[in-house]
């Protein structure tokens, strides 16, 4: 289980890198026409790839955790980590939905560049806790052995 979880990591990793485009694609050029349709496919991608591994985790592989990390409480943290995400990508889609003539207002970006980065740097600190703390614990991995 640790190791499917661990690969998913690859598909976190590819939208992570267009977030971090589209966050610098709208701090560079908000007035561009380019800005509005990137921010809207991030958000599908957190949506449709992100928000579902978040959850499947939280289903399957924490409670999977409970025992041999020697209680539930271990992975709070982690959970709490997929709450902020959530809220952010939510957040995110709120922010698309008060776009109304196809292009971002100067004042709707400010808060959309805190947003896009801001999921930017919650999603990095999770995959690298993730990880460190659980994914080291898988055996058959040789990257990890003697961790």
């Amino acid at each position: 289980m640790l190791a499917h979880y661990a690969g998913e990591h690859q598909v976190v990793r590819d939208v992570l890198a267009g977030l971090r485009d589209t966050a610098d694609l709208v701090a560079a050029d908000p007035a561009s026409p380019r800005c509005l349709p990137a921010v809207r496919e991030t958000h599908r991608r957190l949506t449709e790839r992100v928000l579902p591994h978040e959850a499947a985790e939280e289903r399957q592989l924490y409670p999977a955790l409970a025992s041999p990390l020697g209680s539930g409480e271990a992975t709070s943290t982690m959970s709490r980590a997929h709450v902020e995400i959530r809220r952010q990508v939510d957040l995110l889609g709120a922010q698309l939905a008060q776009t109304a003539d196809g292009r971002l207002r100067p004042d709707q970006v400010p808060d959309l560049l805190a947003t896009l980065y801001g999921l930017d740097a919650v999603l990095r600190l999770h995959l690298a806790q993730e990880e460190e703390e659980f994914f080291s614990l898988d055996p058959s991995d040789p990257t990890t052995a003697g961790r």
